[in-house]
């Protein structure tokens, strides 16, 4: 470890910490957005579940021709299509807003898997890389900054459990036949597996809302980081 930064790398550090001060503005906020969406439709799965575990008889009766227009009467009634947009239509595929639905947890388990990826790079380089910033004369520059790089390398190993849980959920939904005749073969067995996904997407939303949250309190840690330093290095 050097004895101080210099004027070069403490106005290198300045704007780079201002940087990532905005960045992370921006990312704390695009976070609670995909958390909400997620939590919206892990809500449209406990809405089916539920549905199905009512069905009498087990819903494998044929549905009466006249409810034709609505499709299949016995796994989503028109209460259930009012508040998921979920239409099971006779054939043999899964409704399209169900393949869409899970096309997204994998596609957002993948970018999530990722960005963990990228950032535990990242971090496992910045660690040693700041320590220069522990020398007497930058210590209370070091505190903040410190501090910011800890909720940062938090929120990379948040993202990596996040992916986990949303392929989990995947393989979970995509393990099922989701088809109206598939859906009928076993309406309760189909509702346990998308009650288990909507938890496995639940805890996904909730630590991911949590990662958030606890990135927006770096804000004044990098204020207070770009503060200290700018200070120090015009003195």
């Amino acid at each position: 470890m050097g004895d101080r930064v210099s004027a070069d790398e403490a106005r290198g550090f300045v704007a780079v910490a201002r940087a990532h001060r905005e960045h992370e503005r921006y990312h704390s906020m695009l976070k609670l957005d995909d958390a909400t969406a997620w939590r919206r439709d892990s809500n449209v799965l406990k809405v089916l579940a539920d549905h199905w575990t009512t069905l009498d008889g087990g819903g494998t009766g044929t549905p009466d021709p006249a409810y034709g227009a609505v499709g299949c009467p016995d796994l989503n009634g028109p209460a259930v299509v009012a508040t998921t947009g979920v239409l099971f239509m006779e054939g043999p595929a899964e409704p399209a807003e169900l393949a869409a639905m899970v096309g997204r947890f994998d596609e957002a388990a993948g970018r999530y898997r990722r960005l963990a990826e990228w950032l535990a790079g990242h971090m496992a380089a910045e660690w040693p890389r700041l320590s220069v910033l522990l020398a007497p004369q930058t210590a209370d520059a070091a505190r903040p900054r410190f501090a910011a790089l800890a909720r940062t390398t938090a929120a990379g190993q948040a993202y990596d459990l996040v992916a986990h849980l949303l392929t989990t959920a995947v393989t979970g939904l995509r393990g099922l036949d989701l088809s109206p005749a598939g859906v009928r073969d076993d309406p309760d067995g189909a509702a346990a597996v998308l009650r288990n996904a909507s938890w496995l997407v639940d805890m996904a939303s909730a630590r991911l809302a949590e990662a958030a949250a606890q990135l927006s309190l770096s804000d004044p840690d990098w204020t207070a980081f770009t503060e200290e330093l700018y200070c120090g290095e015009a003195g």
